[in-house]
């Protein structure tokens, strides 16, 4: 009898050991793989916990890294995740709530050989690539999500531009990729023309203009004519 409990109790041990440590491992790298190739661009995790018989997850420093500029797009210090604990083993993931806390947005771009260039229309266009997908073959809803302490920063080394501003939290109800679901990556391009309009109205606005103005054609390897100067006051 003895000899039974202790092969029982090492029998929970290892696979408590499983669950909560390799398990947590996997899964990590499961959804690195699968959002890098969802968003093509590179997806960091640094922490995950689940409690499976909770249902509840906690990940830490989330990265979104760009892809033609140094630096990453988008940081998330943490997120917290309510889901229904059996459907992790199924093929329908329901998530009760999520919650993003202290949101990092860094905003690139370049004025150069004519053209601007940054590091936002790159990622509307891979969110509008039909040919991009997931890895996985799971489905998921999110019933609620909140982002909250969300702040965005616009950087550009040639016009010497840094400031940041603060956004409104955000919230969002019943999201993901199942056909009752509204599509995750309209909402994510939403969000991003809603960033971009934020952009021209609070950061590219008559102070970029006038750098536009000052700005020395000889840093550039084009010189910039006074026409396209005129165009771009119109854009923006």
């Amino acid at each position: 009898m003895k000899k039974f409990l202790i092969s029982s109790l090492i029998i929970v041990f290892s696979i408590y050991f499983l669950v909560e440590f390799i398990g947590d491992r996997l899964i990590k790298n499961i959804l690195q793989e699968n959002i890098s190739s969802t968003l093509n661009r590179d997806v960091s995790i640094e922490k995950l916990n689940i409690n499976y018989l909770s249902g509840e997850a906690r990940a830490k420093d989330v990265s979104l890294l760009n892809k033609k500029f140094d630096g990453y797009l988008l940081k998330i210090d943490s997120i917290a995740v309510d889901l229904d604990a059996f459907s992790i083993f199924s093929n329908d993931i329901i998530i009760n709530s999520v919650l993003l806390e202290n949101i990092k947005v860094n905003y690139y771009f370049n004025f150069s050989e004519q053209i601007i260039s940054d590091n936002v229309r790159s990622l509307k266009k891979d969110l509008e690539n039909k040919n991009s997908y997931s890895q996985s073959n799971k489905y998921f809803n999110i019933k609620n999500l909140d982002a909250k302490n969300i702040s965005l920063s616009a950087f550009s080394l040639n016009l010497n531009i840094q400031k940041t501003i603060k956004l409104n939290d955000m919230n969002f109800n019943n999201i993901g990729n199942t056909s009752k679901s509204r599509n995750y990556k309209d909402i994510l391009k939403d969000v991003f023309v809603d960033t971009t309009e934020v952009i021209k109205e609070k950061i590219l606005n008559e102070n970029f203009l006038e750098r536009i103005d000052n700005f020395d054609p000889n840093q550039l390897e084009d010189k910039v004519e006074d026409k396209l100067k005129n165009k771009l006051k119109k854009l923006f």
